[in-house]
């Protein structure tokens, strides 16, 4: 278990156990995933966030959402997270 503080501009230092066991360095990208009020966080590799979004997909088909309506929220939210437009033909 490793503890660290959350600085006034709300950044934490990930322990150096914790950065080499997800293997990742200065300017490489974490995915936060919260869980029945749990965080997680995983190396943002697209391996990572393709299951993610499989998940992602799985609930909101279950809770009737379109698939539509599911990419759609999946675009505003990579606009509002990586500050770009998700680029249609890597699709």
């Amino acid at each position: 278990m490793e503890i660290s503080r959350i600085s006034s501009k709300g950044q934490v230092t990930i322990p150096k156990s914790i950065r080499e066991l997800l293997e990742v360095d200065a300017g490489d990208r974490i995915l936060f995933i919260e869980e029945n009020g749990r965080a997680y966080i995983t190396k943002a590799s697209l391996v990572a966030l393709n299951d993610f979004q499989l998940t992602m997909a799985r609930g909101a088909r279950n809770q009737g959402i379109s698939k539509q309506e599911f990419e759609n929220k999946q675009e505003t939210n990579q606009e509002d997270s990586w500050g770009k437009p998700r680029d249609k033909k890597q699709v």
